[in-house]
């Protein structure tokens, strides 16, 4: 380990251990898993508890994967069944949703935290992500959810090398966001949307697109892929295959984005 990650590492312990017990909002991400993995290390078994929230808007594999992980890190677990579908401020889909749904989840879980004397709720928020366009952030500071990442200056690639410094099985695991993130702002977030977003990234994964997303607006559906994906994508066969399997969803044309999920076009 580098003298330089070395101290942000007991940078980040130090402000674990200003509590006495903490939850940690765990997604089964890089990010919230090495959080999760700390505060169990510093504040110990009995004063650690994740928190997870169990959505409909959750990719494909995410519910078994953060179950995995959380396991693995040794943690108690709190699982909340939440359905954001059944909020119309959310399926209105306006410009604030992510914000909104944020807000109600982490007061969510807050409210079920306090029943059993936890006061205290961190996220995996990455200082990378304070740069982002990221409007959930707004609903972390009006519920005074704690940062730690953010805060000790971790970096989203040093997430990653911390994590496979502590041999944590997913420092490599692509990022993810919610399904309602592929749906465009203002277009209504119903389940059968959701189900067929899922049912593409499925499909695009039994070929071996991992970290895609499938972005939908009416009856088409715009890839996004990796960059280094994007040629493979491209090749004859494999395009017919994905455009047949998507015609059986009911998307009528497909479009690849060229920037790729790493963003390269100005």
């Amino acid at each position: 380990m580098s003298v330089a990650l070395a101290d942000k590492k007991k940078k980040l312990e130090a402000i674990i251990s200003r509590e006495s017990r903490a939850a940690v909002a765990c997604s089964g991400g890089v990010d919230s898993t090495l959080l999760l993995k700390m505060v169990h290390d510093v504040l110990g078994h009995e004063n650690t508890i994740a928190v997870f929230a169990e959505t409909p808007l959750l990719p494909p594999g995410e519910i078994e994967a953060a179950r995995e992980i959380i396991n693995l890190v040794g943690s108690r677990l709190l699982t909340l069944s939440l359905n954001p579908l059944v909020w119309p401020e959310f399926t209105e889909n306006p410009q604030e949703r992510c914000y909104l749904c944020k807000k109600k989840i982490y007061q969510s879980f807050l409210d079920k935290l306090g029943e059993i004397h936890f006061s205290i709720l961190m996220d995996g928020t990455n200082l990378d992500d304070l740069s982002d366009f990221r409007p959930g952030l707004k609903a972390l500071q009006e519920l005074n959810v704690k940062t730690p990442l953010a805060d000790a200056g971790f970096s989203k690639n040093e997430v990653r090398q911390l994590s496979r410094e502590l041999d944590l099985p997913n420092w490599d695991k692509h990022s993810s966001s919610c399904l309602a993130t592929r749906i465009a702002t203002g277009q209504q977030i119903n389940e059968e949307k959701l189900e067929r977003i899922k049912q593409c990234e499925n499909f695009l994964q039994t070929l071996d697109f991992w970290g895609c997303r499938v972005r939908l607006a009416d009856d088409f559906a715009f890839i996004e892929l990796l960059d280094e994906d994007i040629i493979r994508l491209a090749e004859r066969e494999t395009r017919f295959a994905v455009l047949k399997k998507f015609n059986d969803f009911n998307i009528k044309k497909v479009f690849i984005d060229v920037c790729g999920r790493k963003g390269i076009c100005l």
